[in-house]
């Protein structure tokens, strides 16, 4: 099925396909094919849900803003992937099924969750988001998703559809009162809403002899800053890397809200729950993991504590930091 999708997709180029490398498969199916180009089969994994992001969006006119903002990024002096159109002049390629296919430039680099990150990198990570958010300023376009109150409702909509998928009632409720306080933060901060990358794990910052680059931008939207960070902060541990990420942030121009960063941090871990939770429900990880992220995280949050102190540790990860 992936072979035959695949093939599908690159009859619609003008380009030789003499190797293709699988990558990953999650929100996308993502080949590198030969040296010179990557392509997106934008079909989620089985058990890979993130359909509740979408809620009443034509897909279609999302991909267009997705390579429109690329575009803008790229025109601003930012290194990012460059679309590659089909045979008609089209971005974006519909195929036989309905599934939407992108071809961009290969950029040649590293994913960071494949090497070992030490502080001065993690102190360029902070510059780069900072100058991803100050290019980002000034794109409009729509339509586009928001990562304000409105998707903290969709979040709980998610969440309140997973008990019928065995989340129990009890860590249910307090997810759902999350969303709510998250929302209620956010709602305040929307002045300060800008485009963002909205997916700022390691393996979507590449290494390049240019510098860092961020890619695939499937889950970009308008949002605050803060979001990136948290996402960040969620994806790479350790005091020191998040208190790197941070100086690197502000001295390149970026500004921290905290009551922000702790409401985007507690979204961003509820909205992973509520895209992985089939897949991670199947694993026995998952079990102590839930009770963790609730004790450390969505029970003091609820209760109005900070989850990050000024220096960014974690306040109710004892043993981490």
């Amino acid at each position: 099925m992936e072979h035959d999708c695949i093939q599908e997709a690159l009859a619609n180029y003008n380009i030789n396909a003499s190797e293709i490398e699988l990558l990953r498969h999650n929100e996308n199916l993502t080949c590198r094919v030969g040296k010179d180009y990557l392509l997106q089969i934008h079909e989620p994994a089985e058990g890979f849900t993130a359909d509740f992001f979408y809620d009443g969006f034509d897909r279609i006119e999302i991909y267009k803003v997705e390579l429109a903002f690329q575009e803008y990024l790229k025109n601003r002096g930012m290194q990012i992937r460059e679309a590659v159109e089909n045979r008609w002049g089209e971005r974006i390629t519909k195929l036989h099924n309905g599934t939407y296919v992108t071809l961009s430039k290969w950029i040649e680099g590293e994913s960071l969750d494949k090497l070992e990150l030490n502080d001065e990198t993690c102190y360029q990570i902070g510059g780069m988001l900072a100058c991803l958010h100050q290019n980002a300023k000034g794109f409009q376009a729509s339509p586009v998703k928001s990562y304000g109150k409105e998707h903290c409702e969709c979040t709980k909509k998610r969440i309140q559809a997973l008990e019928n998928l065995e989340l129990s009632t009890e860590y249910s409720a307090i997810m759902q009162k999350c969303c709510d306080h998250a929302g209620t933060v956010l709602e305040k901060a929307r002045d300060e809403f800008h485009m963002i990358h909205g997916d700022l794990s390691v393996s979507n910052i590449l290494q390049t002899p240019g510098g860092l680059v961020p890619i695939d931008f499937s889950f970009f939207g308008m949002g605050h800053p803060m979001y990136d960070l948290a996402v960040l902060f969620g994806n790479i541990s350790g005091l020191v890397r998040r208190q790197q990420m941070a100086e690197g942030y502000r001295n390149a121009g970026g500004t921290i809200r905290y009551d922000v960063l702790d409401a985007c941090f507690i979204l961003s871990l509820l909205d992973c729950i509520g895209i992985h939770y089939e897949q991670w429900g199947k694993q026995e990880w998952f079990v102590p993991r839930m009770v963790r992220w609730h004790k450390e995280n969505l029970e003091p949050y609820v209760q109005g504590e900070r989850i990050y102190a000024d220096d960014f540790y974690l306040l109710h990860v004892q043993s981490t930091g």
